[in-house]
């Protein structure tokens, strides 16, 4: 081997080395690292501030899949899989209502007697699927796992949002 192709392969060796250590570095800088968590879970003092903002009087809240937080766990049925959740916050008036069942939580609200989907939260191992968020004299959403299928139905009654639920085993 003569001398130039060594001092090109030694060059393309610096190089490279030269490119790992700055991509690695200039990573670190941006705060976090190549195995951190980008996502930060929110506390309960955070979740309450982000509902009252979003459902502050005049506010229109968006319809998209986003976290509600943490809400009360749902009440075991003693009658087996079928449940109806209970509403655990009440967000405005009495027209919309935060809710947790097996699989995930929601928000759901009436209005002129249709109801309408304002957000939903799949539970860790849960994924949200066939959400027909309205607005509807029902929508729905499923929260799917490996193991069963948590399909939602939520329907008005008086202007408050009433959903019931079905566990089935996959």
């Amino acid at each position: 081997m003569n001398r130039r192709s060594l001092i090109g392969i030694l060059g393309w060796l610096i190089a490279a080395a030269v490119a790992t250590v700055t991509s690695t570095w200039a990573i670190s800088l941006l705060g976090e690292g190549l195995t951190q968590k980008v996502v930060s879970p929110m506390s309960q003092a955070d979740v309450d501030r982000a509902l009252a903002a979003a459902t502050a009087p005049g506010r229109t809240v968006t319809p998209t899949p986003s976290p509600t937080g943490r809400i009360t766990a749902p009440t075991p049925s003693p009658t087996g899989r079928i449940m109806s959740p209970s509403p655990s916050v009440t967000v405005t008036g009495g027209a919309s209502r935060a809710f947790t069942v097996p699989g995930g939580s929601f928000v759901a609200s009436c209005d002129g007697g249709l109801a309408s989907l304002l957000s939903w939260s799949p539970a860790q191992g849960y994924a949200a699927d066939d959400v027909d968020r309205g607005p509807d004299r029902e929508v729905k959403v499923e929260f799917e796992s490996e193991a069963d299928k948590v399909t939602v139905k939520i329907t008005c009654s008086g202007g408050v949002p009433v959903p019931s639920a079905k566990v089935h085993d996959d």
